[in-house]
């Protein structure tokens, strides 16, 4: 409202600033009904072209504002996997190697022990249900500042800002009790109690990179698979840290 009465006053007052000048001029004396023409005319017209510039203003901000919305929107949809909430794949490792680059951490990489079996056994809707509960206590576990993201299927990865391989170590025991300790009711009134297999890897202790430089977010990520892989030969739910 206070716009719509400021467009109506520089109208008014700049029309009847330009008659009292040319009033001031000899022979240009103005006659009183003039000036009520003079201030009654801008008013007139000035009124309604203000509030329809006004409702044009505000559309545009709404407008704006629901862009801004959508926008937000696509990114998150673009980065983030629709079904658990964490990073999607792509987000993850895109991320994973900015932070890479800024300082070394140590990633882990779950899989989920013998997931096609309650798949088979208890249908993809209750895979889903055990998938979601997995992803909200990994959430649950790590720390606020820590990437978490799902890769494809039953395998999550997680990556430890700045964390030495001892304590990512502690961190990963903790992540797999938590998931160990899940309890997930099935239709028929079984208990699905999910267990993980987890690599950890730790950026340093890449062989192909320099002295104290990181390994790239590849390098770590098939350190950590391949000590994955070792926790799953040697019986599953279980933590293994890559050489």
């Amino acid at each position: 409202m206070h716009r719509i009465l400021a467009g109506i006053s520089f109208s008014v007052s700049t029309t009847m600033a330009a008659m009292f000048v040319a009033s001031r001029f000899p022979g240009m004396e103005i006659p009183f009904p003039y000036w009520i023409f003079g201030f009654c005319t801008p008013l007139c017209i000035s009124t309604p072209v203000c509030i329809i510039m006004n409702r044009q203003a505000e559309q545009k901000r709404r407008l704006n504002d629901k862009l801004r919305a959508a926008l937000v929107e696509l990114r998150q949809l673009a980065e983030v996997d629709q079904m658990t909430g964490l990073l999607n794949r792509a987000t993850f490792l895109r991320r994973l190697q900015e932070e890479q680059d800024r300082q070394p951490g140590t990633c882990l990489l779950i899989d989920v022990d013998h997931f096609k079996a309650i798949n088979d056994g208890y249908g993809h809707a209750m895979g889903d249900r055990v998938l979601k509960a997995i992803a909200g206590s990994l959430r649950a576990t790590i720390r606020s500042d820590d990437l978490c993201g799902r890769l494809g299927g039953e395998e999550f990865a997680i990556y430890l800002r700045n964390m030495p391989s001892t304590q990512a170590t502690a961190m990963a025991e903790r992540v797999r009790q938590a998931i160990e300790m899940l309890d997930i009711a099935a239709a028929d009134g079984t208990h699905i109690r999910p267990t993980i297999s987890v690599g950890a890897a730790h950026a340093d202790g890449s062989a192909s990179a320099g002295p104290g430089a990181s390994a790239s977010a590849d390098q770590l990520l098939q350190r950590a698979d391949m000590a994955m892989y070792a926790a799953k030969a040697n019986g599953r739910n279980q933590v293994r840290l890559a050489a």
